[in-house]
């Protein structure tokens, strides 16, 4: 034995929800399980004695969806999310101050910008950020990460004129009156023609001692909210060799469930490589699908008009054709298939593609997987379990986003959003995730919002719907572990899993669900390895 963790509560969140007071590890695996001087027994002088001083232990946390390259990457720029920001002024205040210590022509960054929490409850335009930053091309990732807004100076960088046209499920947005680009990008204008072009270009011109920096600092945030593994969204061929280039380097402080895009994964789909490829800290996920926007910038493709500007109906990336013949030929090729789906319409799509693949009623074996499902009503969702489909869930959506979903939706409409206690009833596998850098990463806000479901203005979104915090502590566990196909390796405290644990100051299924937040994390271990402390 290699180590032992004693004086505290092992939670081990299995199937019986076994409670212990002692944990072994071996290498990086638990080989024992017990009462402290049982388990003394199998140490001797070379056995490592980690004293938890009546802390809580969990099986490590599991966030099964974000983006957390990205995350790493944004880390440099602005946040637009600081509860500080309350106007416009606010927003071009920070660009004129990061202006003046940024060489001329160098690009300016912000994230996690969101209209509705101004007071003037709209995009700035590319005229109000140059009034600030004439010299500098700007962008500005909505939070939603569904569309951004640049400035003159970024649209000229990235070749955004007037005749520019907009892509197949994207806007550029123009100005009724002359017809100019007012800077805001939606969906896959956004992606296509500014973050496939800039996040690429800025990876490859960092050096990669400072490409294995970034990773490390955005692996040490997540490590000291005790998350020891994740699932990336949005991998691209860059993103895959800066992991590689990490993880060879020895740096590793988190395990990464890879889930390439599909626009960018056509070598790896015909590589014969298939989910599952890789080792225990980097290995091959599900091909990820988007196929609707976003429901805090109103694009996800819903059946009834949202109530707010642009009452629209949002919009679909794949028509059905294609949607169907896509999720047939990655399926054949052997792949887990993720796809991002949030509006009620676009659900309907994707359901009628999955029954051509797995049937009416199926056992789902890839374990394909919808990510979000916010419009999952209840006829969706009894289809949806009746082809047993995994869903990855973000809890932290209730409170961060949930003001906005009652402005487009009506309380009565955004109370059927995100239905998590119907989705556990009728047998559908959920996981917790973030969907970092949209929300904040940290899994303690998903545990409150899970159970609360109360959004900053103090509104319920579906008080029928909330779950226990034992509910929730599984989604982020074994419930991603299963999404991830890794319920054999992680999830539970059990021997012959991997020796990846969050130790809490105290248990957040005793306490107030407000407190969760709170509670601090005061040990993370991965692999045996104890990657953060506060004692």
């Amino acid at each position: 034995m290699d180590k032992l963790f004693f004086n505290g509560r092992v939670n081990s969140l299995d199937r019986h929800d076994r409670v212990y007071r002692a944990v072994g590890v071996t290498g990086e695996k638990i080989t024992a399980l017990g009462e402290e001087a049982e388990l003394r027994k199998s140490a001797d002088s070379k056995t490592e004695l980690i004293d938890l001083q009546g802390a809580v232990m969990f099986p490590g946390f599991i966030d099964s969806h974000t983006h957390f390259l990205v995350f790493a990457y944004l880390q440099t720029g602005l946040n637009l999310a600081d509860p500080g920001v309350k106007r416009l002024d606010d927003v071009l205040r920070l660009i004129k101050d990061a202006a003046e210590k940024t060489r001329p022509g160098e690009w300016i960054r912000g994230s996690r910008f969101t209209e509705y929490w101004l007071a003037e409850n709209r995009y700035p335009t590319r005229w109000d950020l140059d009034q600030v930053s004439p010299d500098h091309p700007v962008i500005l990732w909505h939070t939603s990460f569904h569309a951004c807004v640049l400035n003159s100076k970024g649209l000229a960088a990235l070749g955004i004129t007037r005749s520019s046209r907009s892509p197949d499920g994207g806007l550029i947005e123009k100005d009724p009156s002359t017809g100019e680009p007012n800077g805001v990008l939606q969906e896959a204008a956004m992606m296509n023609m500014a973050f496939r072009v800039l996040y690429p270009q800025d990876l490859e011109a960092m050096t990669p001692a400072d490409r294995m920096a970034m990773v490390v600092r955005g692996m040490e945030k997540f490590n000291q909210v005790g998350v020891t593994a994740v699932a990336d969204c949005l991998v691209t061929p860059t993103a895959l060799a800066v992991y590689q280039e990490t993880y060879n380097a020895g740096l590793a402080r988190l395990r990464v469930y890879l889930m390439p895009e599909l626009l960018v994964s056509e070598g790896l789909m015909a590589s014969g490589l298939k989910t599952g490829f890789g080792h225990d800290w980097l290995k091959i996920g599900p091909i990820k699908i988007f196929i609707d926007g976003g429901m805090s910038n109103r694009s996800a493709a819903v059946s009834t008009p949202y109530l707010t500007p642009p009452h629209g109906r949002g919009m679909k990336m794949m028509s059905r054709t294609d949607l169907m013949a896509t999720i047939k030929r990655v399926d054949d090729l052997g792949f887990q298939i993720s796809v991002h789906c949030q509006g009620d319409d676009a659900l309907t799509d994707l359901l009628d593609a999955f029954e051509g693949v797995l049937g009416p009623v199926s056992d789902n074996p890839r374990r394909h997987r919808i990510e979000h499902a916010g419009c999952l009503y209840p006829r969706l969702l009894e289809r949806a379990a009746a082809m047993k489909l995994g869903v990855g869930v973000q809890p932290v959506f209730l409170s961060f986003l949930g003001d906005g979903f009652i402005e487009a939706f009506g309380r009565d409409g955004a109370g059927r959003l995100y239905p998590f206690r119907d989705m556990l009833a009728a047998g559908l596998a959920l996981g917790g995730g973030s969907d970092c850098p949209v929300s904040e990463h940290d899994p303690r806000l998903s545990f409150r919002d899970a159970v609360l479901r109360r959004t900053v203005a103090g509104e319920i979104i579906g008080p029928d719907q909330t779950l226990t915090m034992n509910q929730v502590l599984k989604l982020f566990t074994s419930g991603s572990a299963y999404l991830n196909h890794e319920d054999h390796l992680a999830g539970t405290i059990e021997p012959g899993k991997r020796a990846d644990f969050a130790v809490l100051a105290e248990d957040p299924q005793l306490r107030p669900a407000e407190e969760a937040p709170h509670i601090p994390v005061v040990m993370t271990v991965v692999g045996g390895r104890i990657v953060h402390r506060q004692y």
